[in-house]
């Protein structure tokens, strides 16, 4: 009996029968609703509820008998080649099939597959539950622009097995094994996830998520678990791409293959400084030498140049024309990637071109408004573009999403809170961040210190910043943050007059 259930589940029986149970349900509501308004006979309602019920048994029998794969409509026997054999894929990485049809052959980036999560209640109607958020987090992972993703049915006969996850990594040609429970005690479910290196065969990475569950609060709750995971996993901040860049990052830039290239410039973001600047630009441009269609690369090197820009990082000329070429390159290589889409928002942004930054900006959020890192680093801008309330709600919820984000996400929280005339708070939130170096960041700590009559504090904070940054001056200062605020001149003018009483020289003054 047993073995007979687990086989209506992988059939997607009982799924397909609860949906046909709904669906016919709200049928007959409107049904009884409208036949009345047109005067038709009683007996018409009761055929359509006889249709609909006769209907059940063919519907179970057609989900029992056959199943939808990428291959199309197939009978359910040749289920186990067509799932198995069909990765689910990433729109930057088509994955050729090798000879025999039968297999293929996985990309060189990281891939993924989700083993079934598990129900551990002892109560049945929680196995819904767990099947259903196994494939949300395939589905949310697919979303991702860098990481492959098996699809749900080449991992079904993995379901409730004891057995080494990183044996079954292997056996699928998978990097990683993402696998999980669902238990339920009283109105507390506990989700537990775990994500193993198949390779190393160690568990990289795990996290345990209690929500309180009621019928009003299931689908909330499943999307809310589904989201954590998925952005703590695969933004570009999540666990996966960190551990690539780590793995790359001090390798030869010859012996990187396209994507490991792309892994080396996602570790730029971490350190912000000259030297991570210049491999990263090598590492992309080695990239796009390797693979001239690779969307991501091409996006990315858009980030890259526009920081020539911003920070002076290892400047060559023309650097925002560079960028805007870029970002507009892998829009039409992929105009689908959400990625590409908020890099090009970024170059507008810093281009003082308001309305097409918000524009891009709203069409990666349709793509994907799930990924922690396109949330966050659109946030920042949109707050800092004047919409400080919107801004900074998606860079609290991308912080939520994954706890693995960026020191300036911190910053962001301070410079919110001065703008809203609150320096304390203001404070305690950039102390978190470590950016010694970026102008904004500590023109807003000078700021801060100065609005609570602090100025022995401003004046130590603004000489620490004149030993990294020994040419700054008032003019200088100000060119840069009306650089990185250029809808904010009255809030420029504000940060320069606390600069300057802090004992900032102007452009004339020895330093």
């Amino acid at each position: 009996m047993r073995e007979f259930i687990k086989e209506l589940r992988q059939r997607k029986v009982f799924t397909v029968g609860a949906a046909y149970v709904v669906i016919a349900w709200l049928l007959l509501q409107v049904a009884a609703t409208v036949f009345p308004i047109f005067s038709a006979p009683e007996w018409v309602l009761k055929v359509v509820t006889s249709i609909l019920a006769l209907g059940f048994p063919i519907a179970v029998l057609l989900a029992w008998a056959y199943d939808l794969t990428p291959k199309g409509v197939v009978k359910t026997d040749s289920r186990a080649v067509a799932t198995a054999a069909e990765p689910v894929k990433t729109p930057q990485s088509p994955v050729p099939a090798t000879g025999s049809g039968d297999s293929v052959e996985l990309p060189s980036g990281p891939s993924i597959a989700v083993v079934p999560f598990r129900n551990l209640s002892g109560d049945s109607s929680q196995d819904l539950f767990a099947e259903a958020l196994t494939g949300d987090i395939v589905t949310g992972l697919t979303r991702s622009s860098h990481l492959f993703v098996m699809s749900a049915g080449a991992t079904a006969e993995l379901a409730n097995a004891d057995q080494d996850l990183a044996g079954a990594g292997r056996s699928l040609g998978v990097s990683y094994l993402l696998s999980g429970t669902v238990q339920k005690a009283g109105e507390t479910l506990r989700v537990s996830a775990q994500l193993t290196d198949v390779a190393n065969k160690v568990q990289m990475w795990s996290q345990k998520y209690d929500r309180e569950l009621s019928a009003e609060t299931l689908f909330a709750v499943q999307d809310d678990v589904r989201e954590h995971i998925v952005a703590t996993l695969s933004d570009l901040h999540g666990v996966i791409y960190a551990t690539q860049s780590k793995r790359n990052v001090h390798r030869p830039t010859a012996s990187l293959n396209a994507y490991e290239c792309l892994s080396v410039a996602l570790a730029y973001d971490k350190h912000l400084s000259p030297d991570y600047h210049l491999r990263a630009r090598e590492s992309l441009e080695r990239a796009i030498e390797l693979d001239p269609n690779f969307d991501e690369a091409w996006s990315h090197l858009s980030w890259i140049y526009t920081d020539e820009k911003i920070f002076g990082f290892n400047s060559l000329p023309n650097p925002m024309e560079r960028a805007l070429a870029a970002a507009r390159k892998a829009i039409e290589l992929n105009p689908d990637n959400y990625h590409s889409h908020w890099l090009l928002s970024r170059v507008h942004y810093f281009m003082g071109q308001r309305d097409l930054f918000l524009a891009e900006a709203q069409r990666a959020l349709e793509l994907n408004s799930s990924d922690g890192t396109t949330l966050g680093l659109l946030g920042v801008y949109i707050a800092f573009a004047g919409e400080w309330e919107r801004g900074m709600d998606m860079v609290s919820k991308a912080a939520l999403l994954n706890p693995n984000h960026p020191d300036y996400y911190y910053s962001a929280f301070g410079i919110a809170e001065s703008v809203k005339g609150n320096p304390a708070a203001a404070l305690a939130q950039l102390h978190k961040a470590n950016l010694p170096g970026w102008m904004p960041h500590q023109s807003f700590l000078v700021a801060s210190y100065a609005a609570l009559d602090r100025m022995e504090d401003a004046r130590r904070q603004l000489a620490q910043v004149r030993q990294l940054l020994p040419d700054l001056t008032l003019d200088s200062a100000s060119a840069q943050l009306n650089l990185f605020f250029p809808f904010q001149p009255e809030l420029v003018l504000k940060l320069v007059s606390a600069l300057e009483s802090a004992g900032l020289p102007a452009a004339d003054a020895p330093a």
